[in-house]
């Protein structure tokens, strides 16, 4: 039970710490919260190198690159909307991965160059370039209002999915390997508690929110979609690396990897269908 508290008490304190970012400091495109949510990928980034270091293989910069990729982002949206500069730094940063390799493989003869080179590059994309999309949002029409909707999906799937698991979970857990603690009631419960946060956002605020209500809800239910699948891959690379969190700097959440895991791999598909489906 303490972990829970400390699971609601955390809460607690980020939600309302969100808001009062987003809100009141809506300057510049949301800088504030541009550099708030890359530090926070800085740090996962950091807690990811850390995770592909477990073998005691040494890997070149790549905890960096968990701020280099969404800063860039913000830079590219801001500054230079005609210039893909994101895709450029991720160019060069691969391309810096394996030209170093040229000289830091002959310390095994090259024989573990595979390995570094995929687990580097790997280090770059996540969190990395999946936090680049946390930053997009801050760039669309009515930004505040879809960052705020954006984590409310994810937020209300995490939460929906521990409290469908522990009140109807007991006897259907087990169906996922990676995590078998998960239930097939907390899955339901987070994606289905989504979906339908999806459909209000249509009907309560429709001029901020002009899909439809089905989109609302198919916008509630992917994005949940993902930020279940992120929970899920987070966990593969944990029980990889042998490890229960991927840090303990959260009360009761774990490392930062095991807050955003969530958020990074739902935030390409939420941008994708507002942007490309929906033409926000």
């Amino acid at each position: 039970m303490s972990g829970l508290r400390s699971r609601i008490l955390t809460g607690a304190i980020a939600i309302p710490v969100l808001i009062v970012i987003v809100v009141l400091l809506p300057y510049l495109d949301f800088l504030a919260f541009c550099l708030l949510f890359t530090l926070i990928s800085f740090l996962g980034s950091i807690e990811m190198h850390a995770l592909l270091s477990r073998d005691n293989e040494k890997l070149p910069f790549t905890s960096y690159a968990g701020a280099v990729l969404p800063l860039a982002q913000y830079v590219q949206y801001r500054y230079m909307p005609d210039t893909e500069l994101t895709f450029y730094t991720l160019m060069f940063l691969i391309g810096l991965t394996l030209f170093m390799e040229i000289f830091t493989g002959a310390k095994d003869s090259f024989k573990g160059t595979w390995e570094r080179n995929s687990k580097t590059v790997l280090n770059i994309i996540y969190p990395g370039l999946f936090s680049s999309f946390v930053i997009r949002i801050a760039f669309i029409e009515n930004a505040a209002w879809f960052i705020l909707l954006f984590f409310l999906l994810v937020f209300s799937s995490d939460t929906f999915a521990f409290f469908c698991g522990i009140a109807f979970g007991k006897n259907n857990k087990g169906v996922i390997k990676v995590s078998p603690n998960k239930s097939i009631a907390g899955f339901v419960g987070g994606l289905l508690i989504p979906a339908l946060f999806g459909l209000l956002s249509a009907v309560l605020f429709p001029a901020v929110f002009t899909y439809s209500i089905v989109e609302g809800f198919f916008l509630g239910l992917l994005t949940a979609a993902l930020a279940v699948v992120g929970d899920l891959i987070e966990s593969s690379f944990k029980r990889s690396a042998e490890v229960k969190d991927s840090g303990t700097i959260i009360p009761g959440r774990g490392g930062i990897l095991d807050s955003i895991d969530s958020i990074v791999m739902a935030a390409p598909v939420y941008v994708a269908i507002l942007t490309v489906f929906l033409g926000l």
